[in-house]
């Protein structure tokens, strides 16, 4: 019986190899040659590619999926010609929270490739900062995403709550100690393979070893060096700024990699015809946007979930009075429709509305500067209990309806509030969370306006 069912998915995986091969220009396919050597070159000959563990990041855009669909026929294509072909790993990643249409988008292409029941496959996802199977819907447990709640909600009201620098930089920190997990699992990868063109990785690594030197942390980052210590330098970090206090705390990643290293396999000079539109899409059933425009270093974020934060943040910054309604960038339909994709970012981090409202307006930083404007925009009906939000924010007696309102409005514990009113963070937290928000989610340099007005809001305590 196993024979014949050996027999029967070598079959359909040749079916799989031949369609992605018709679909393919002349031009892919000849990549696909140099590719395949390319692979056995790493993995130390045809011998070792039985035992050689490749690691992939799948982002949201169509170039992802493409190099997912190069590298699933290099595997199907030696495995024809040998007795074993290398193990793959994909990590699907659209952060800060995976949207239902991304999900489907990926689960498609996986059933296209014929990946989910093939045991050389691992297919992955993050929630929450945690490594996960795949699955559509994803699994419900509220507590993967707790940390990643409270370092959003302490980053945007201690820094800046602007959506470009609380899903930018930060977010990157998130993502490799996501990465440093699934490197360190009981047969690690032993080769990372990315398109992400050679000046984005040197500006990537260029930001990743100043904030490590930043927050004091000593250790070979390069990534020729290895990938796995920088991925777990960087998790180090992601554990620091998403501690319980919101401050330097003791990391939750385990030992930092030692023995064999993870290397980093660089194909983007090998495939530059990814960008370009291929009959390739159509067989994957690729529901992402075209990636033309994309930057690389944005494909592992969710751009509705980017697109609605701002737009509720230029809506919270006007008078009740002159708001115009609420519509949701990308959504068409009813009422119930709307609100359903309105709370997305919310409803996996367990925060409502009001909450994120609150944590535009960050209004309890500085002593409470911004506490008075924040009632006098969304809620004037709290106005006459100002003094009393100060004090119970000062850690002095006060209503208990008072310090359940902060707590309810925030979605963070009266501790935490009390710590931001204050200022209360080492100053190399503070060095390490400004440096974060001097830089999107591209790396680059936010707008010096915008600098200004963080500085002014941050302060020192």
């Amino acid at each position: 019986m196993t024979a014949i069912h050996d027999q029967a998915m070598h079959y359909i995986y040749q079916q799989v190899l031949e369609r992605l091969l018709s679909h393919m220009s002349q031009a892919q396919r000849a990549s696909l040659q140099l590719l395949i050597q390319r692979l056995l070159v790493a993995a130390g000959g045809p011998e070792y590619i039985g035992s050689f563990r490749l690691q992939i990041l799948q982002g949201s855009d169509r170039q992802s999926l493409r190099l997912l669909a190069m590298l699933r026929a290099a595997q199907l294509s030696i495995a024809l010609r040998a007795p074993a072909t290398f193990q793959l790993r994909v990590l699907a990643v659209s952060l800060p929270v995976a949207g239902s249409t991304t999900l489907e988008a990926n689960e498609r292409s996986f059933s296209a490739l014929f990946m989910q029941d093939d045991p050389r496959v691992d297919l992955q996802m993050i929630e929450g900062g945690t490594v996960v199977p795949f699955s559509r819907p994803p699994s419900a447990a509220p507590e993967r995403w707790l940390q990643a709640r409270d370092a959003m909600l302490m980053f945007g009201h201690l820094v800046d709550a602007r959506p470009e620098a609380l899903l930018g930089s930060r977010l990157h920190l998130e993502l490799a100690g996501a990465v440093a997990f699934a490197l360190q699992a009981e047969a690690p990868a032993d080769a990372l393979v990315t398109v992400i063109p050679a000046f984005q990785r040197r500006r990537y690594l260029a930001w990743a070893r100043r904030t490590l030197r930043l927050a004091g942390e000593r250790g070979p980052y390069g990534v020729h060096q290895c990938l796995a210590a920088l991925a777990h330098g960087l998790g180090r970090l992601h554990c620091t700024v998403s501690g319980a206090q919101g401050g330097l705390v003791e990391p939750t990643l385990g030992a930092a990699p030692e023995g064999a290293t993870v290397r980093l396999i660089a194909l983007d000079d090998l495939l530059p015809h990814l960008l370009e539109e291929q009959q390739l899409d159509a067989m994957l059933g690729c529901g992402f946007e075209t990636a033309s425009d994309a930057l690389p270093l944005a494909e592992f974020v969710n751009s509705l979930a980017t697109a609605q934060l701002h737009e509720l943040h230029a809506r919270t910054l006007e008078p009740q009075a002159s708001r115009p309604a609420l519509r949701l960038t990308g959504q068409v339909g009813g009422s119930k429709q709307r609100d359903a994709h309105q709370l997305q970012l919310g409803k996996a981090y367990g925060i409502n509305q009001t909450q994120l409202v609150c944590l535009l307006f960050s209004p309890f930083a500085r002593q409470g500067k911004n506490l008075e404007r924040f009632l006098q925009y969304r809620h004037a009906d709290m106005l006459v209990a100002l003094p009393y939000l100060h004090r119970a924010l000062q850690g002095k007696p006060c209503p208990d309806a008072v310090k359940a309102w902060l707590v309810n409005t925030s979605g963070l514990p009266l501790a935490r509030l009390r710590m931001i009113y204050a200022g209360q963070l080492p100053l190399a937290a503070w060095r390490l969370l400004d440096n974060l928000a001097h830089r999107d989610v591209h790396l680059r340099l936010l707008p010096h306006q915008a600098l200004g007005r963080r500085r002014d809001f941050v302060g020192l305590p």
